[in-house]
């Protein structure tokens, strides 16, 4: 459970990344906007990319990954889209960063999470005995692909809806698997 603390960090640095390019932004600023010392920013974050990371996995990754099995992936999938939709401009800046802790790989290595336990999941229901190289090379192609698509999603200037996003890469990822069925079979 978050403090208020480390909440109130978080809000001042999502206010100032609605206006402020992620590197235009200091520590400093973050507490002035918060209205805390300084220090009390080290208390609770490493660095600003650390506070990236923390609003990512408390806002959307932990809810996410404990909904997430066969069952409910097309709903965890959805409720990541809503998220990243709602906070379309902070996000947009997170991935704009370039530098070595960027957002995106962060953001690709939770989304390996997601696609592994999908990848896994629809495997084993539909009875596929898939183990070895090419069941890393489909999570790892899975991952890159979500990742590639939602950033382009995000960074477009006229979405698709959540929905209709997450439908698209449901029906891809259903049928890669059925069609790889098919060819063993």
């Amino acid at each position: 459970m978050p403090s208020i603390t480390q909440q109130q960090i978080a809000t001042a640095f999502k206010t100032l990344m609605l206006t402020k390019a992620f590197k235009q932004i200091s520590v400093t600023m973050i507490m002035q906007q918060a209205q805390l010392r300084r220090q009390t920013f080290y208390e609770y974050f490493q660095d600003k990319y650390d506070l990236l990371a923390w609003i990512f996995n408390t806002e959307a990754g932990t809810a996410l990954e404990e909904n997430l099995d066969f069952e409910h992936w097309t709903s965890s999938l959805l409720d990541l889209l809503n998220y990243l939709e709602d906070n379309r401009t902070f996000y947009r800046n997170a991935l704009a960063i370039s530098e070595q802790n960027s957002f995106d790989q962060y953001f690709l290595a939770h989304t390996k999470q997601l696609t592994d336990t999908v990848v896994r999941d629809l495997l084993k229901t539909k009875n596929i005995p898939l183990t070895g190289d090419y069941l890393n090379f489909l999570r790892e192609y899975f991952s890159r692909a979500v990742v590639s698509v939602i950033v382009d999603w995000l960074q477009n200037g006229q979405p698709t809806t959540p929905r209709y996003l997450s439908q698209q890469l449901q029906t891809v990822i259903e049928d890669t698997i059925s069609g790889f069925l098919k060819r063993v079979q």
